[in-house]
């Protein structure tokens, strides 16, 4: 039973990890409210995904971006948020 417990104990404390997370917001540049933003889930282990997602965006410019990863995962989970003038 105590081997139980201590295995227990270990697992948990091991997969708690601190994480890791950044982010970087930019000025608009543009003044009013004339602006439509889009913002995208992402996830870094697979580029060929990542790509596709941010072909959509260009000609956009990126106003946020959220990083966060932990030591135990493979990959980051990632925000971004893009934004360009409303042309009818």
């Amino acid at each position: 039973m105590k081997k139980i417990i201590t295995l227990s104990l270990v697992i948990l404390l091991t997969g708690c990890v601190g994480a890791n997370i950044s982010s970087l917001s930019r000025e608009s540049g543009h003044e009013g409210s004339n602006l439509m933003m889009r913002c995208v889930d992402m996830s870094t282990s697979s580029e060929r995904a990542m790509n596709a997602n941010l072909k959509k965006y260009d000609g956009w410019k990126m106003v946020y971006a959220s990083e966060y990863t932990t030591s135990n995962k493979s990959a980051t989970a990632a925000v971004m948020c893009f934004e360009k003038p409303y042309t009818k």
